[in-house]
């Protein structure tokens, strides 16, 4: 059985490392911003944040204003596709409606670099598929549309 321990930032950045998944810290929030999935058409941020109580890795994709209402219909289906993300709208006045989807896994009892790379692995690659299907169902910004993204310190 392998030994588990908490996890601390700096074996974080080891870990993703070792994986070899591609991040990059910016210079305005405490999250790591995984590249591929920063990459992503209609992809605002996607970050792996270490929290007291565990690991999340979140994914926001801006919605066309014309698809709120056919995403707001499609959003039970699509949390029943990818059950092991959470995913909501976030609609506020100022900005652009987003889906924001998560994945979550409590650490209060460690955790082993097998188990952190099987949680970011497969949560990255179900928000690769969920981004395939957002575009597929166009309900996407088109690329012309998205803001500049953060300073980027690879790593």
């Amino acid at each position: 059985m392998t030994e588990q321990t908490p996890i601390l930032a700096d074996q974080l950045h080891q870990w993703l490392q070792n994986a070899g998944i591609e991040y990059y810290v910016c210079s305005h929030c405490n999250g790591l911003h995984l590249t591929d999935l920063q990459s992503l058409n209609g992809v605002v941020e996607s970050r792996l944040f270490l929290e007291d109580w565990g690991l999340l890795l979140s994914t926001e994709f801006v919605v066309r204003p014309t698809a709120l209402l056919p995403l707001a219909a499609e959003l039970g289906r699509l949390n029943a596709s990818y059950p092991t993300l959470k995913q909501f709208l976030d609609i506020v006045d100022d900005a652009m409606p987003q889906l924001v989807a998560g994945a979550t896994i409590l650490t209060g009892a460690g955790m082993s670099e097998q188990q952190f790379e099987l949680f970011v692995v497969t949560a990255r690659d179900l928000m690769m598929r969920l981004a395939q299907e957002l575009e597929q169902l166009d309900y996407l910004l088109p690329e012309e549309g998205e803001t500049s993204r953060p300073n980027r310190q690879f790593h």
